[in-house]
């Protein structure tokens, strides 16, 4: 059992209520038998009234608690809105379709509990992800572009398996602030990786096994606006180099 607290949190947008509680269930009994302490922060993202109620009844498990948005799906920034609700010094994220062995979230709470910064998630590095291949092309271009024109060393931004040191990424959120514009989408990820470089952060990356849910929320015409946001976030000079 690991000698230190972690907070997990669950972003949660109109998830099957069938398997919520039983894959809430999943996650906490690995984390009892894990962690000298735990909690878990589902992050409802403005979900449908039977998500809602499936919510609810998670909560009955103990070690479990919520928060509701009613402005979103706001893909990352209401989940980034609730790092603050975290009770440990140690908190991460991760899909709650399990998309990822649960097995693998301690090689990223090992990393901050020794000191980094951020540990990220990585389908990029060893075995090829479970995706559509349209999806694996997309993610591979997109990491493409992220590393020439940023200059960032990591492989993989998106993925949805991350820590950090909770002191450490509230500095960056209020850095980053809240796009009320939606426009950011899922360059949140990017961003935040590419500021906590550019201020001198300790950021890791560790190879993860992926399996694609189907019952993912992508969509690659809604997520193409992010290059509204990108762009002028690039002419800004903003880099993993730092200064």
């Amino acid at each position: 059992m690991r000698n230190y607290a972690v907070s997990i949190l669950l972003p949660v947008y109109n998830f099957d209520s069938l398997r919520l509680k039983s894959n809430v269930k999943i996650i906490q009994d690995f984390a009892l038998a894990t962690y000298q302490k735990s909690e878990i922060l589902i992050v409802d993202d403005t979900s449908n009234e039977e998500t809602r109620k499936a919510i609810q009844d998670a909560l009955g498990l103990g070690y479990v608690r919520t928060v509701r948005y009613e402005n979103g799906p706001s893909r990352r920034e209401n989940l980034a809105a609730s790092f603050k609700e975290a009770s440990y010094d140690i908190l991460c994220f991760m899909d709650i379709d399990l998309a990822t062995k649960l097995e693998q979230l301690t090689g990223l709470t090992d990393k901050i509990h020794q000191g980094y910064d951020v540990a990220i998630g990585s389908r990029n590095l060893g075995v090829r992800p479970e995706r559509e291949y349209f999806r694996f092309i997309i993610s591979k271009i997109y990491n493409f572009v992220l590393r020439i024109l940023f200059g960032s060393p990591i492989y993989d931004h998106t993925c949805g398996f991350k820590a950090f040191k909770k002191s450490s990424i509230l500095r960056i959120v209020e850095e980053m602030g809240y796009d009320a514009t939606a426009m950011r989408g899922w360059f949140w990820d990017a961003e935040m990786i590419i500021r906590a470089a550019h201020h001198h952060f300790r950021i890791t990356e560790i190879a993860v096994s992926w399996k694609a849910d189907k019952e993912s929320t992508f969509s690659f015409k809604r997520e193409i606006k992010i290059i509204s946001y990108m762009i002028p976030f690039w002419f800004r000079g903003m880099s993993c180099n730092g200064s």
